[in-house]
């Protein structure tokens, strides 16, 4: 702990505009997997076949009406998180203001992935 501490206090105070690049996504390509992934999601949503402002619409509903309630109570929880990470995964995708490809995307794109498979190992209830 006393190193970090007096690392942190051996650092120089950064410009303003030194904190604006050093906050910046890095444009850099991402792998085949997270790109195609995130394609196969933009498609749905650019189709409609999912809405980001209702959530339930990610889910396969034949497969989840067929859960227990102990399922859909993992699914519902899983829900809210995945819409939550999609909405932002969405909106740094299409904002003017961050490259299209960076390790911060393909680093949300990972954590959606995990998050759906943790439940499609044992259901294939997501859309995606």
């Amino acid at each position: 702990m006393a190193d970090f501490l007096q690392t942190i206090g051996q650092t120089k105070n950064l410009s303003e505009a030194a904190q604006k690049k050093a906050g910046q996504s890095s444009a850099q390509k991402m792998g085949a997997e997270h790109e195609s992934f995130m394609k196969d999601v933009l498609r749905l949503i650019d189709s409609r076949e999912i809405d980001i402002a209702k959530p339930q619409s990610f889910l396969n509903m034949d497969v989840y009406n067929r859960l227990d309630e102990q399922w859909k109570g993992k699914v519902d929880l899983a829900l809210v998180n995945i819409d939550d990470l999609l909405g932002h995964i969405v909106e740094f995708r299409l904002s003017k203001k961050t490259p299209d490809e960076s390790p911060e995307l393909q680093s949300m794109i990972s954590h959606l992935w995990q998050m759906k498979q943790r439940i499609e190992d044992t259901h294939d209830v997501f859309k995606f």
